[in-house]
């Protein structure tokens, strides 16, 4: 389904059940939208600066040239015998609001500046999933694409040390789809954000506002299977366990393993990467870029926990052919 532009606008929410061509076609709608917000964003940035900046100048010059000829003449000043400086600070205000209302243009644009790494990692995950998928498969695709501190969000307020705390739970991805083989797939995503506010004085007696922001990413993955095919995948959690592979830094929370699914959650850097890129060999390199290439990659984790949780789906399938012709050749 095409993307309705005025709608998403104003809920920021994407939710189909289509094939994986047209998903990739709306989230290219939804990768030109935020490219086109984010240039509206650093012209009105520009723009507001260019105008406040010079218009606050210009208030401030023509403040102090009235004042020092106030000073420095005995004959009171009066604005009709200065034109010039009356025209500036006119010319001063008007400049002054307009930047005031590109600064509040671009506020309001601002939520459509959207995280490029929720619908990258999206269109990532379809790419390597459609493989496995039988042709003109619906995926069922859901984005909150919302930021992530908005109070529909905000869970609980409360103090931790001397800090007032507000604390956000964002379940921003959830893609299902039933698989070419007959599993389905389930990949969610939830971030934990806190803001942090605080005042402190200091020892001069000024009083300053402190704030911070932490948080950190869930990535679930299970499948659902038919447990006739899959005896006694129940008694795998150990297994389970040990075939989970993971890249570094990646932390295991939970395994669960049931009669007809299996799931793994991990914990992942608030900063994740959608996909790192190959870092390159030059030893010239700069370290910041490294450091960007060494951030979770969630693709990555994603397609290595699915591996993982393969590994044990077909160890119970091929057990269950092997008790089923074991019992045929035991009837004979």
């Amino acid at each position: 389904m095409a993307v309705n532009i005025t709608r998403f606008h104003n809920v920021f929410l994407y939710q189909s059940h289509s094939p994986v061509p047209e998903l990739l076609r709306d989230l290219g709608m939804l990768g030109r939208l935020d490219a086109r917000a984010e240039k509206q964003l650093g012209a009105l940035t520009t723009a507001a600066w260019l105008t406040t900046i010079p218009g606050g100048s210009l208030i401030l010059l023509c403040c102090y040239a009235s004042w020092a000829s106030a000073v420095s003449s005995d004959v009171p000043f009066s604005w009709q015998g200065a034109q010039p400086l009356k025209n500036g600070f006119l010319l001063g205000l008007l400049l002054l609001a307009v930047g005031g209302l590109f600064f509040l243009w671009r506020a309001m644009l601002k939520p459509r500046d959207l995280d490029n790494r929720r619908y990258g990692l999206a269109r990532v995950l379809l790419q390597r999933l459609q493989v496995d998928l039988a042709p003109d498969a619906p995926v069922r695709l859901k984005l909150d694409l919302r930021q992530p501190d908005v109070r529909e969000k905000r869970v609980r307020q409360d103090m931790v040390g001397w800090w007032r705390t507000e604390f956000f739970v964002d379940p921003w991805l959830t893609l299902e789809a039933r698989l070419a083989d007959g599993t389905f797939l389930r990949i969610r995503m939830v971030e934990k954000h806190q803001k942090r506010e605080r005042y402190k004085t200091s020892a001069s007696g000024k009083t300053k506002k402190k704030s911070k922001r932490k948080g950190f990413a869930r990535l679930e993955v299970s499948l659902r299977v038919k447990p006739e095919r899959h005896p006694r995948l129940g008694t795998l959690k150990g297994q389970t366990t040990n075939a989970t592979r993971l890249p570094p830094r990646v932390q295991l929370e939970r395994v669960r393993v049931a009669a007809d699914r299996l799931s793994l959650r991990v914990r992942l850097a608030g900063d994740w990467v959608a996909r790192a890129q190959k870092a390159p060999e030059d030893p010239e390199t700069p370290a910041f870029w490294k450091e960007a290439l060494e951030k979770d990659d969630a693709s990555r984790t994603a397609t290595m926990m699915l591996l993982s949780l393969y590994q044990v789906v077909r160890y119970a399938r091929r057990r269950g052919k092997q008790r089923a012709a074991w019992a045929r050749r035991q009837s004979v």
